[in-house]
């Protein structure tokens, strides 16, 4: 007689389905999307991803069974420390990359889909269809020269690294590049057939770009070590790899004054008019009509504006604007990098770019511990900055 098979029941169904689920990632026949953040959360049970020490068999919020955004209860399995680290180094590297992260999913969103659906949290997948904590190439391109300052590289090594980005997927959360802007690819090519790195970039005037301003930061941490006149050739230069217009450097140039006057403990204010003082002594003679172009950010008249008058896009000097208004609107790290995710467009540079002012003022305790041990290469990118500090002390 033919033995009767007796019907599965539905846990027996989840794990069989989530173990078939964990074979096909492992030989990479599909993408780790469900649950990705529950596998490395300490509450995850081995029993199959439907179980959970907050929730009852069965009762995952759905939003957490198809991630559409970070689960309230989520707690890291391998916590990353950063003890006696510098509050201000940290934050600002660290709160640049999560703002990064948190515009990913988002990126290239409207305003009014903003509005109608804001970020309140972390989300995943989404624009380009990435897991939790997954940062793109802002992140990429600034760890690109953290990395080569904390080897003592010229712009030859910074060049190299981001040759290795673009073609190898180094510095990267899942070690493949998915982002990167025309302006920036088209500058690495040419690194790619021998042009001295300095004279890749771009350098008319619809080449403005926020692709230097994104990954300029670093910067900031080493202007001690120059005097005034070399790290305004550092930070030119540094621009000019991929963004050589005026107009990029002088975005890059404001951004690392400031930045490096609230790393000094400046108050915002005080960091704000320390950058309009040294753009102007520099550039208003030599460049008055760039000085009109920022004309709202050099009279502080950015900060009276309203959110329908602030442009969330791609252009650098709109990109600038956009970073110092949701700064000086928000009260608290996470106030500030959801203010700048919300604006809609180009979400994750704006979301950089203010994250790292954001996380030098507030300190890297300022920003949720959540967000912090969710960044995908966590271990990596602290291993990095370490090497980057040592060098800059």
């Amino acid at each position: 007689m033919e033995e009767q098979r007796r019907p599965l029941t539905m846990r027996e169904k989840a794990d069989f389905d989530i173990s078939s689920a964990k074979r096909a990632i492992q030989q990479g026949i599909v993408k780790p999307k469900i649950l990705r953040q529950c596998w490395e959360c300490k509450k995850y049970l081995e029993q199959g991803n439907m179980y959970c020490e907050e929730y009852a068999y069965g009762t995952l919020p759905e939003y957490v069974m198809f991630p559409k955004k970070e689960c309230e209860k989520f707690v890291p399995n391998k916590e990353i420390s950063f003890d006696e680290c510098d509050e201000k180094l940290y934050g600002g590297i660290i709160g640049h990359c999560i703002g990064d992260i948190l515009g990913v999913p988002v990126e290239f969103s409207s305003r009014e889909e903003r509005c109608t659906d804001p970020v309140k949290e972390m989300r995943a997948y989404g624009t380009y269809s990435q897991p939790f904590g997954t940062w793109s190439d802002d992140t990429s391109l600034s760890l690109c020269l953290i990395d080569a300052i904390g080897k003592d590289g010229d712009y030859e090594v910074v060049a190299n690294n981001f040759i290795a980005y673009m073609e190898n997927g180094e510095f990267t959360p899942e070690g493949k590049m998915f982002d990167i802007g025309r302006t920036t690819q088209l500058s690495i090519e040419k690194m790619k057939q021998g042009v001295s790195p300095i004279e890749c970039g771009m350098k008319s005037e619809n080449d403005n770009g926020n692709g230097s301003l994104m990954r300029i930061l670093p910067l900031a941490f080493v202007k001690e070590k120059y005097s005034v006149e070399q790290m305004s050739e550092y930070v030119k230069n540094i621009s000019a790899l991929t963004h050589g217009h005026i107009r990029s450097i002088i975005a890059c140039e404001f951004y690392v004054e400031m930045a490096y006057s609230l790393y000094k403990g400046n108050g915002k204010e005080d960091a704000y008019r320390s950058a309009i003082k040294y753009i102007t002594d520099k550039y208003a003679c030599s460049y008055p009509e760039e000085m009109q172009i920022y004309s709202r950010v050099l009279s502080e008249k950015i900060l009276e504006c309203n959110a329908d008058e602030i442009r969330s896009t791609g252009y650098v000097v709109d990109s600038l604007e956009a970073s110092l208004w949701v700064f000086f609107k928000g009260n608290s790290y996470k106030e500030v990098v959801l203010s700048a995710i919300n604006l809609g467009g180009d979400t994750d540079t704006i979301g950089a770019i203010a994250g790292g002012l954001a996380g030098i003022h507030y300190g890297l305790s300022g920003i949720p511990t959540r967000w912090i041990q969710s960044v995908r290469k966590l271990d990596f990118i602290k291993e990095e900055i370490e090497k980057f500090e040592e060098k800059i002390q």
